[in-house]
């Protein structure tokens, strides 16, 4: 298999998804070459806390990825083995948020990587790389996925099963109360908190941002099915509640928001929206 990929399409089209499972295929104790998604290799792949599966994270207010993580965590385990896969493996989800001197520092490795390493970068904007970037790389084109799929990839794969429990259980409180009842908003308030990290192990830089877009995604859909239920009334606040979330999710992404201010910013949101149409 080639050392380095560059997968190239549309956002949302499984781009970060494919990588993953690619990793988890040629680590999988169980099918190897296609990946169980049960065993203990595709199981912390696909959480994201397998040592030898890296995802250059992007960093700061810029969101990009600074020379120094490709000094900190690439350059210093080249020359050394993986640690218990067969195969490490080098993530980067949006490899147009390299700078130019932490993508000069990846060019002589992506020609010649050691033994057992292998790279995938993942672009929506192929013709912003630098053209040595991509002549070192084989290209896979992506297309766009069908509206179901894609949400399923954006959703429950990426934001992983503890934040889509918690989605489902913010979604069904809305919509079942809204803000009926000081227990009932005093419920959906802990699960912000939760949502957010604060009332179980911290997950990931970016899972909250992705469970909040996965929450978006739920809203939208049950706004669409009210839609054809003829309930315009209910729509209208689904569709701000959606809105409202999409809005908490840019901020995560873009602006680095604090998670547990922003979730519970957007919580309080949701009900008022609630009220508001009670």
């Amino acid at each position: 298999m080639p050392h380095a990929y560059l997968f190239t399409g549309p956002p949302g089209s499984g781009k970060a998804t494919a990588a993953l499972a690619l990793a988890a295929a040629m680590n999988c104790e169980r099918a190897p070459g296609e990946g169980c998604g049960e065993c203990e290799a595709c199981d912390r792949i696909g959480r994201g806390i397998h040592p030898d599966v890296v995802t250059l994270e992007r960093q700061g207010a810029s969101h990009t990825v600074p020379i120094e993580t490709i000094r900190k965590q690439v350059i210093p385990v080249l020359g050394l083995a993986p640690h218990e896969a067969l195969a490490r493996f080098f993530l980067i989800e949006e490899a147009t948020a390299l700078l130019d001197p932490a993508a000069n520092a990846l060019l002589k490795t992506l020609e010649e990587p050691p033994a057992r390493t292998h790279f995938v970068l993942c672009t929506s904007s192929i013709h912003e790389l630098l053209p040595t970037i991509r002549s070192r790389c084989q290209r896979v084109i992506f297309q766009p996925l069908a509206a179901e799929l894609r949400a399923e990839l954006d959703g429950e794969a990426e934001a992983g099963d503890q934040g889509a429990r918690v989605v489902d259980a913010l979604v069904s409180g809305l919509s079942s109360q809204g803000a009926r009842g000081a227990e009932e908003t005093m419920r959906l308030l802990q699960l912000g908190e939760e949502l957010a990290g604060s009332r179980q192990e911290r997950p990931k830089p970016g899972q909250v941002a992705r469970s909040v877009r996965l929450l978006a995604s739920r809203l939208h859909a049950e706004a669409r099915r009210a839609v054809l239920e003829g309930d315009l009334g209910r729509a209208c606040v689904l569709g701000a509640q959606a809105r409202a979330a999409l809005d908490c999710e840019f901020g995560l992404t873009e602006h680095n928001a604090q998670a547990q201010m922003a979730i519970d910013r957007l919580v309080r949101e949701l009900l008022a929206h609630a009220g508001a149409a009670a």
